[in-house]
């Protein structure tokens, strides 16, 4: 996996993004395909501690009320990835600094 940097986010393999979602830090799921700073973009923040919407418009469905991530990345994907957007999800974590 390339590092990649897009306005302040730097992506992250699912087990690093696993173990900091299980660590309390706040993880963005986005499409591979997707920017995860676009307006347009479907992604959402999720963190342990909260219940996260699957995406950041508020309309589209919630995430079934368990905090694991693999429920999480399950319901992202069923939702939010597709040919056009991508096929699995991508993480990314805030850079420090």
């Amino acid at each position: 996996m390339h590092k990649i940097q897009v306005g302040g986010f730097i992506r992250i393999s699912k087990r690093e993004a696993e173990r900091r979602y299980n660590a309390g830090e706040t993880i963005r799921f986005c499409a591979c395909k997707l920017s995860p700073v676009n307006i347009w973009g479907c992604f959402c923040d999720c963190k342990r501690e909260t219940l996260s919407p699957i995406a950041s418009d508020g309309f589209n469905t919630v995430v079934p009320r368990n905090r694991e991530f693999d429920t999480l990345v399950n319901a992202f994907r069923f939702y939010n990835c597709n040919g056009e957007m991508g096929r699995y999800p991508a993480f990314y974590v805030k850079m420090e600094g």
